[in-house]
């Protein structure tokens, strides 16, 4: 008894030891996919390596976590000169933490929406307005004790990139103290693929640069000297991520008839010169807007001062006009918004008399009117585009056949009509959206999976920039206008403004951080993404790859989601058993990374293999039992069903890497791990 004692005792010291060992531990790094919200309660991730695909034209990003158990500075993140990373063009971004006060509705399991510190806005290490003199921003940062910092690092693609494997090196650089410099290496190896990916998907978010306005110098006086310039940012952060505006900003055309009421010649060269620049991208820089608003002739919104015969006059010589410009095929109008919420019966009785109007000026009018609605059979053929938002389609949110769904929109589709969706605050769990406050970080780009495969040609977003109680850094769900039911941390902006001296005494960004421009935010990187994918499935099946694309996305997507009341089983309702989308970000990376080779042997097949022929199902890396796809998997562990690793078991050690792996002990804790091996040791011995 006395032998075990001893024994016991020993056992508990070099526990407790080793304990504190670790506590004296460098800082803690490791790599992370860009699918994973990483919370500051999570586990830190382990990897040392990460594994990017890529087309040109096209952004790819991971993570980079950092904690310091007795605090430290986040100095830098940077690819070494003349590493074979050069080729791309780097951007690391800080993501801040919002505290979310009150959660979204609707919680269900694996798809909780909780109170909490949530990553969104991303503070660019430099600031990206001022690239002549490189003012840091974002990085240096100063770590508080056990506080994680997490670095995005985003990889762009030229359409010079050389493809084939790109390796190298990220580094990070931080300290700990004067003199105690500490350098990690990420090591990243990106597939660029022989695919360049083009912008057709039709994007449709609304912006309104009268908010950045308010932001950006106040809402009183002279906008400041720049204030054009800034504006354009906020486009140009929403072209960089593949968007459009809903409505490219023009002047009004005057309308003007005589007393026979005649249509006097129309001066378009105003309108001409705000719009040609936005057609042909020469405003923002590459290509030009995928479909636009034309923000006249709303269906629903009568013919304002015009009779109907001057209305009729009006939309024939618009229609004219654009067709002479070559832009009438990208053009539609935006019907009274929700028709079905905004007046029923006698709101579609309006849109229809306005389309007969718009009919009667020329034939060209038809299908040339957007709806955001599921469909109803009170228009006939007079729509061009259907735009539920996701949960009214099909029977999956409202049951009993209610909502048009596949088989209907097949037949609209043969009629030449399209299908679109749109994202807002209906966006009940487990349906996914554009919520701050979900643990699952890749949901803005799942959804955008399911829009391709329900055959929509178009997405549809109502506003970037609805900046809440004007304080949109601090207050991020609208209950005063949508009630507790739909108001949704982070809906209606994705976002945020960089000035703090503007709207309602320096509501804006905090005190340290000033830009002459937007800051982006993690949600709008996923909806990027989503969009890129989607780029992606569009060129397989345009290609004769549509059914191994098909298959591939519905390994990870069946259908938007179910009605927000949990019971198992029950048809019409939600079964964690049953997701309707994956909980797996390894399958959804082994998923996108198997279209990019299946499109690049499509574009090249002498030059590179067929995924589909590697396997039977066409899985190049059939996932181990850990849920890798391969050694050199993006993640190091596949996430738990509510999207984070799992938090209560930290996940393997990768490649001898991890929170206090690869060798990176201090000294002292090496000297002390020394003893407390050599103590064991000898107590081992002598008992």
């Amino acid at each position: 008894m006395p032998r075990f004692k001893s024994l016991a005792w020993t056992a508990l010291l070099c526990l407790a030891l080793l304990d504190l060992s670790v506590a004296w531990a460098d800082v803690q790094i490791g790599a992370a996919p860009a699918t994973r919200k990483i919370l500051p309660e999570s586990p830190m991730p382990e990897a040392r390596k990460i594994e990017i695909g890529l087309c040109r034209n096209e952004y790819e990003a991971f993570q980079i976590a950092v904690r310091a158990p007795r605090g430290a500075t986040v100095l830098a993140v940077s690819v070494p000169e003349a590493s074979p990373l050069d080729v791309f063009e780097v951007t690391v971004y800080r993501e801040h933490y919002l505290n979310v006060a009150n959660e979204s509705s609707g919680s269900l399991t694996d798809h909780e929406r909780l109170p909490g510190f949530y990553p969104d806005p991303l503070i660019p290490a430099v600031d990206p307005y001022d690239p002549e003199h490189a003012r840091p921003v974002g990085l240096p940062y100063d770590l508080a004790p056990g506080e994680t910092a997490v670095l995005w690092v985003e990889f762009y693609a030229s359409p010079a990139v050389t493809p084939g494997l790109h390796e190298g090196a990220v580094v990070v650089e931080t300290t700990e103290g004067e003199g105690h410099m500490q350098t990690t290496e990420i090591a990243v190896r990106i597939e660029a693929w022989d695919v360049d990916l083009p912008r057709t998907v039709a994007t449709a978010f609304g912006f309104g640069h009268d908010r950045a306005r308010n932001y950006h110098g106040g809402p009183e006086g002279d906008p400041t000297a720049n204030y054009g310039e800034i504006v354009k940012r906020y486009y140009q952060a929403l072209r960089e991520h593949h968007i459009d505006p809903t409505t490219p900003p023009t002047p009004d055309i005057a309308f003007v008839f005589d007393a026979e009421d005649d249509l006097l010649p129309v001066d378009w060269s105003a309108y001409d010169e705000a719009l040609e620049p936005w057609m042909t991208g020469s405003y923002l820089g590459g290509e030009g807007v995928a479909r636009f608003n034309i923000g006249r002739f709303r269906p629903g919104s009568g013919t304002g001062s015009m009779t109907e015969t001057q209305y009729v006059k009006a939309a024939r010589a618009y229609a004219e006009h654009l067709q002479e410009k070559g832009w009438w095929d990208r053009a539609y109008v935006y019907a009274t918004d929700e028709p079905w919420l905004n007046g029923g019966t006698e709101t579609w009785d309006e849109i229809v008399h306005d389309i007969d109007l718009l009919l009667q000026a020329t034939p060209d009018w038809r299908y040339k009117t957007l709806i955001t609605g599921s469909y109803v059979d009170l228009v006939g053929d007079r729509v061009g585009i259907w735009c539920p938002v996701t949960p009214m389609y099909e029977d999956w949110f409202y049951t009993g056949g209610s909502m048009a769904g596949r088989e209907e929109y097949a037949e609209r589709f043969a009629k030449g009509e399209s299908l679109w969706f749109y994202a807002c605050n209906a966006n009940l769990p487990p349906y996914a959206g554009y919520d701050i406050d979900t643990a699952i970080g890749y949901e803005p780009r799942i959804v955008k999976w399911g829009a391709w495969f329900e055959h929509a040609t178009g997405f549809l977003y109502w506003r970037v920039s609805y900046w809440v109680q004007d304080d949109p850094w601090n207050v991020y769900m609208n209950l005063e206008e949508f009630g507790e039911l739909f108001a949704r941390n982070g809906d209606g902006f994705l976002l945020y403004p960089g000035d703090h001296n503007g709207t309602a005494g320096g509501k804006g960004s905090p005190e340290w951080l000033t830009l002459d421009g937007p800051i982006v935010s993690y949600r709008l990187k996923q909806v990027r993404d989503g969009l890129e994918d989607w780029e992606l499935f569009r060129m397989s099946e345009k290609m004769g790859g549509e059914a191994y694309a098909r298959a591939q996305v519905a390994r990870a997507y069946t259908r938007f989601g179910d009605f927000t009341f949990e019971k198992c089983p029950g048809p019409g309702t939600y079964c964690p058993d049953d997701q309707p989308w994956t909980l797996d970000e390894n399958l959804l990376l082994d998923v996108r990374k198997n279209l990019g080779r299946k499109v690049q042997h499509l574009l090249h097949s002498t030059l590179y293999p067929d995924p589909e022929a590697e396997t039977p199902d066409g899985d190049q890396d059939e996932p181990d039992e850990d849920g890798d796809a391969d050694a050199d998997k993006e993640a190091e562990v596949a996430p738990t069903p509510d999207g984070d690793a799992d938090r209560d078991t930290a996940p393997p050690t990768e490649d001898g890497g991890g929170c206090q792996g690869t060798g990176n002990l201090s000294w002292p804790a090496l000297m002390l791990l020394g003893m407390i091996i050599l103590v064991c040791f000898r107590t081992s011995r002598i008992s």
